[in-house]
C-alpha cells in the first residue's frame, strides 16, 4: 500500500479498521453534509507496517509494566516518518493556506466505539503549525502505548497485539465558544432531551472537566430550553503562537451565558440530526466561530440511565409474576439479550433490561427506543440502496444463516426436554430435585440465547421492508397495505393450532348434544367427553400435541395439559360464533393477495433490486415463521417446570404446613435452592405467605405505567376519548367486554368489543366473537394487531389504562385507522 492510499481526506469513504474511531466518524459526518473542518487521516495500516509489535506486558508488576510501556512509546516516537508520508500531509495542508494551523489527533482502531470511548487515553495536539505536524503525528502514534491506554484496553477486553493507531490532521477552528452536546440527556435518561455544555474559547476546558461551564437541557421537538444553568466562568483555553494556553475570562463576561438561546437550539438540533445519521445517541464536540457552527467530533454515548415503563413488558408480561418464575426467566432473558445484541452487532448504552415491582415486570423503555433507532440500511433513495446492497449482504450474512443454525440446535433442545419430561421424580432427594431444575433451566437458557435476536430481527426486517416499499411507492398507506399482504403467512404453529381448533369446533357445531355439553362450561364437559368418541379422540390427540401451551407466561399457572377445560371453552367460543370461517379458505385468499401484492411491488422496482428484494421478503417471512415457532418450543419448559415444582412442593408439605405445593413459586431462586431435606425454614414460609398475599392483590388492580411515577396516563385522554396506536383499519360501535384471563373466555358475548391487557396466540378464537379489539399494550406488529387484520376487525393497540377506564357493557366506538376509542 502506497502513501497515497494511506493518507485520505474526509471526503473518502472510511472504515474503523483503517481510520480508527475518530477518523471514521469525521469521514461519516463530512459525507453526510455536516459542517466539519476539513482534514485527512493517516491510516492504521501505516502504523501496522512501520512499527514493532508490543511485548508480552507484565500486568502483575506495576514497575515492569510502566517500563515496558515507556520503552514502546520511545521506540515509536524515535522512528522517523517516511518522506513520502510527510510530502502527502504537506501537500494537503499547503492547499488550505499558509496561515492555517492544525489539530493533530490520535484515532485508535478501538476508540470511539459504542462500548468503549477511550476518552483521554490517547494524545491530541491543538493549534499546530504545518512544519510541526510530523513530530506531533509521531507523538500521537506513541500514545498508543501509554500505560493508562494499555490498562484501559486490558480492562475492556481488547487485544494489545491487535491495537493500532490512525492519526487525524484537521484544520484548527479558533472558536469563540466550544463544548459538548449529548443527543440524549445522560443524567435524566429522557430520550426527548439534549444536554449541552459549553465555555468561552476552545473546548479543552469543557472536555477536560476542569472548568465551570454553562449547561442547557433542550426539548428539540418542542423547540424549548427546559433547563439552563449559567455559571461564573473564570478561565478558558485560547490559541497561542503554537498550541493553546489557559487564560482568564474578562470579568465582564464571566457571568454571561457563552451561547445565545438561538445558538443553543441550533446545536441541540444538530445533535439530534447526528443521532439520526448514526442510529444511536451521540456525544458530539462542537465549536462556534463567528456564529458559524462546526462539529469536530462525534462518538457514541456509552451510558444512558434506564427508564422503566410497562410499554413493552405489558405485552410480554401482562400479569403479575411469581418470584421463582421471574428469578429463572430474568437470568435467561438477560443472557439472551446480551448474546443477541452481540450477534446483531448492536451496542446499547443502557442497563439493566428489566425491573420487578409489586410482582409486575417493567422494561427499560430507553433500551427499546434506542434499539428502534438502529438502522443498518441508511440509504435514503433507491439508487443509494442499490449501491449499498453488496455491503449489506456481506455484513448481515448472519441473518441468512441464523434460521438454519437455530433449527439445527432445536433438535438438541427438544431431545433434552423430552428426557427431562420423561424422568421419574418420585425417587429424587431434595438436592437432586434442585439439580433437576437447574439442568432444565440451563438447557432452556442455552437454547434461548439467539431467540431474542430472532424476535428483534423479525421486527427489524419488517420495518426495513416497509421503508423500502415506501421509497418505491412514495406513499406510506399504500406501502403498509402492500406489506401486510406480502408478509401474511399462515404457515405457523399458531396457524396450525387454530386450524385444529376450528376442525373440532365444526364437529361440535354439527352435534347438538356435544354443543350443549360444551355450553355448560369446559370443566363440566370434561366428564362427558367419552360420550362423543370421535371428538374425544381428536381432543386427546390435540392435548397430547399441544399440552405444553401456556395459559399464562408464569409457570405458576397450569398449561393446557393440566387445564384442558380452557381448550374446550375456546372450541365452544369458535363453534358458537356466527362468523366461524374455515381457516383454509382464508389462507387461500391470503396467498392469492400475497402473490398479487408481490407482483405489484416488483413491477415498480428496478430490476437490479429484484434479487435483494426477494431475499428480504424471503427472510422476513422466514423470521415471522421462526418467531412464532421459537415461542411455541420455548413454552415446552412451562409444563416441565410446573410439574417439578409441584412434585417438590408435595414433598415439602410432608414436613411443613404449606397450604399449596405450588406455593414454592413465591420463593426466589436463591431461596428455593437453599431448601434442604424438603423442610422450609420459618422465614421462608413467612415470605411465601406475605408474597402470595401481595401477588393476589396485585392481580386485582392495574400497576402504575411508569416505575418512576411520572406521567401515569401516557395515553391521550380527552373527555371520553382514549387514543392509542392504530392496529387494524376499520370502525365500529359495540359493547366492551374485558378479558383479564381464561376465566373470562366463556362469558364473552357475540359481537362484543374485546378489551384486554394483551392477547396471545391461544386467545385467537376470541377474535371470532369480537367485532373489534382494544389492548393496553402492543403495536402494529403485536399478536392482537396481526390477528385482527387477518380476520378483518378494527383494532387499537397501546391504549394505556383502558382496563381501568372501561367497564363491561360500556358502549364504545373504535376507529382502528385513527387509533381512537370513544366511550358513550
Amino acid at each position: 500500500m502506497g502513501f497515497k492510499e494511506m493518507v485520505t481526506g474526509f471526503d473518502t469513504p472510511g472504515q474503523i479498521e483503517s481510520d480508527g474511531g475518530k477518523g471514521y466518524n469525521l469521514k461519516e459526518l463530512t459525507q453526510n453534509g455536516i459542517n466539519v473542518p476539513e482534514g485527512l487521516v493517516i491510516s492504521s495500516e501505516f502504523y501496522t507496517a512501520h512499527y514493532p509489535a508490543p511485548p508480552d506486558f507484565d500486568f502483575e508488576d506495576e514497575t515492569a509494566l510502566a517500563d515496558q510501556c515507556l520503552e514502546m512509546q520511545r521506540a515509536v516516537a524515535a522512528r522517523p516518518l517516511p518522506d513520502g508520508l510527510i510530502e502527502a500531509v504537506d501537500a494537503f495542508t499547503a492547499a488550505a493556506g499558509k496561515d492555517e494551523t492544525w489539530a493533530v489527533r490520535s484515532s485508535s482502531t478501538f476508540e470511539d466505539l459504542a462500548g468503549a470511548a477511550f476518552a483521554g487515553q490517547h494524545d491530541t495536539y491543538l493549534n499546530i503549525k504545518p512544519g510541526d505536524i510530523g513530530i506531533h503525528i509521531q507523538k500521537c502514534l506513541a500514545s498508543l502505548w501509554g500505560k493508562h491506554a494499555v490498562l484501559y484496553r486490558r480492562h475492556q477486553g481488547f487485544s494489545q497485539e491487535e491495537a493500532s493507531m490512525a492519526v487525524v490532521v484537521q484544520r484548527m477552528i479558533k472558536g469563540d465558544v466550544a463544548g459538548v452536546a449529548f443527543s440524549v440527556d445522560p443524567v435524566s435518561g429522557d430520550l426527548s432531551q439534549v444536554l449541552l455544555e459549553g465555555n468561552w474559547g476552545i473546548g479543552e476546558s469543557v472536555v477536560g472537566g476542569e472548568a465551570s461551564t454553562d449547561s442547557w437541557v433542550v426539548d428539540v421537538a418542542a423547540g424549548e430550553i427546559v433547563q439552563r444553568r449559567v455559571c461564573e466562568k473564570f478561565f478558558q483555553y485560547v490559541p497561542a503562537e503554537t498550541g493553546i494556553v489557559k487564560a482568564e475570562i474578562p470579568e465582564g463576561e464571566r457571568k454571561l451565558p457563552c451561547l445565545s438561546d438561538s445558538q443553543v437550539l441550533r446545536i441541540a438540533k444538530k445533535a439530534r440530526q447526528l443521532m439520526g445519521i448514526y442510529g444511536a445517541p451521540q456525544d458530539m464536540e462542537w465549536v462556534v466561530e463567528k456564529d458559524r457552527l462546526y462539529i469536530v467530533q462525534s462518538r457514541p454515548q456509552t451510558t444512558i440511565p434506564a427508564r422503566f415503563t410497562r410499554d413493552e413488558s405489558a405485552e410480554r408480561f401482562p400479569e403479575p409474576l411469581t418470584p421463582l418464575t421471574w428469578s429463572y426467566v430474568e437470568e435467561t432473558f438477560n443472557t439472551s439479550l446480551e448474546y443477541s445484541l452481540d450477534l446483531m452487532q448492536v451496542s446499547l448504552p443502557t442497563r439493566p433490561w428489566f425491573a420487578l415491582k409489586n410482582h409486575y415486570v417493567y422494561g427499560n423503555q430507553n433500551a427499546v427506543q434506542l434499539m428502534a433507532l438502529h438502522r443498518p440500511i441508511r440509504a435514503d433513495s433507491i439508487d443509494a440502496l442499490i449501491e449499498q446492497i453488496p455491503q449489506i449482504m456481506d455484513q448481515y450474512a448472519w441473518v441468512m444463516d441464523l434460521p438454519q443454525k437455530w433449527l439445527r440446535d432445536l433438535d438438541r433442545y427438544l431431545l433434552k426436554m423430552g428426557a427431562l419430561g420423561g424422568r421419574d421424580l418420585d425417587d429424587l432427594d431434595c438436592e437432586r430435585f434442585q439439580a433437576y431444575l437447574r439442568e432444565m433451566f440451563d438447557a432452556v437458557t442455552d437454547y434461548f440465547k439467539p431467540n431474542i435476536a430472532i424476535s428483534m430481527t423479525q421486527s427489524f426486517l419488517t420495518r426495513t421492508l416497509l421503508g423500502i416499499i415506501e421509497q418505491i411507492t412514495g406513499d406510506s398507506l399504500t406501502a403498509s397495505d402492500l406489506l401486510k399482504k406480502i408478509i401474511s403467512t399462515p404457515e405457523t404453529k399458531t396457524g396450525q393450532i387454530n386450524r385444529e381448533i376450528f376442525m373440532m369446533a365444526r364437529m361440535a357445531a354439527a352435534d347438538g348434544a356435544l354443543m350443549a355439553a360444551l355450553e355448560n362450561g369446559g370443566r363440566a364437559a370434561l366428564g362427558r367427553l367419552d360420550e362423543f368418541e370421535d371428538f374425544s379422540r381428536e381432543f386427546k390427540a390435540f392435548i397430547g400435541n399441544y399440552g405444553h401451551r401456556e395459559i399464562s407466561f408464569d409457570y405458576y399457572h397450569p398449561t393446557w395439559a393440566e387445564a384442558p377445560e380452557v381448550v374446550l371453552d375456546l372450541i365452544c367460543l369458535t363453534a358458537s360464533s356466527d362468523r366461524m370461517e374455515d381457516p383454509r379458505e382464508r389462507e387461500l385468499a391470503a396467498r392469492d393477495e400475497q402473490l398479487k401484492a408481490t407482483r405489484e411491488l416488483y413491477e415498480k422496482t428496478p430490476e437490479t433490486m429484484h434479487f435483494f428484494l426477494s431475499e428480504l421478503i424471503r427472510m422476513t417471512l422466514n423470521f415471522t415463521f421462526l418467531d412464532d415457532l421459537e415461542h411455541f418450543q420455548t413454552t415446552r419448559a412451562n409444563l416441565i417446570a410446573r410439574r417439578a415444582v409441584g412434585a417438590f412442593g408435595r414433598a415439602v408439605q410432608k414436613n411443613t404446613a404449606m397450604e399449596d405445593p405450588y406455593d414454592l413459586f413465591f420463593l426466589t431462586k436463591e431461596e428455593f435452592e437453599s431448601i434442604s431435606d424438603f423442610r422450609l425454614e420459618a422465614s421462608l414460609l413467612k415470605n411465601i405467605l406475605e408474597r402470595k398475599k401481595a401477588f393476589l392483590k396485585a392481580g386485582e388492580s392495574e400497576p402504575p405505567w411508569n416505575l418512576d411515577g411520572g406521567d401515569e396516563a401516557p395515553v391521550e385522554l380527552t373527555g371520553d376519548t382514549l387514543k392509542g396506536i392504530p392496529g387494524s383499519p376499520g370502525e365500529c360501535e359495540g359493547e366492551a367486554y374485558l378479558v383479564r384471563g381464561v376465566a373470562d373466555f366463556a362469558g364473552m358475548p357475540e359481537n362484543s368489543i374485546l378489551i384486554a391487557k394483551t392477547t396471545n396466540p391461544s386467545w385467537t378464537p376470541l377474535f371470532y366473537k369480537a367485532k373489534a379489539v382494544v389492548t393496553e399494550s402492543g403495536g402494529p406488529l403485536s399478536h392482537g394487531a396481526v390477528t385482527a387484520r387477518e380476520i378483518g376487525l378494527p383494532a387499537v393497540m397501546n391504549v394505556h389504562n383502558c382496563m381501568a377506564a372501561l367497564s363491561n357493557g360500556d358502549r364504545i366506538y373504535v376507529n382502528g385507522r385513527q387509533g381512537i376509542v370513544k366511550r358513550g
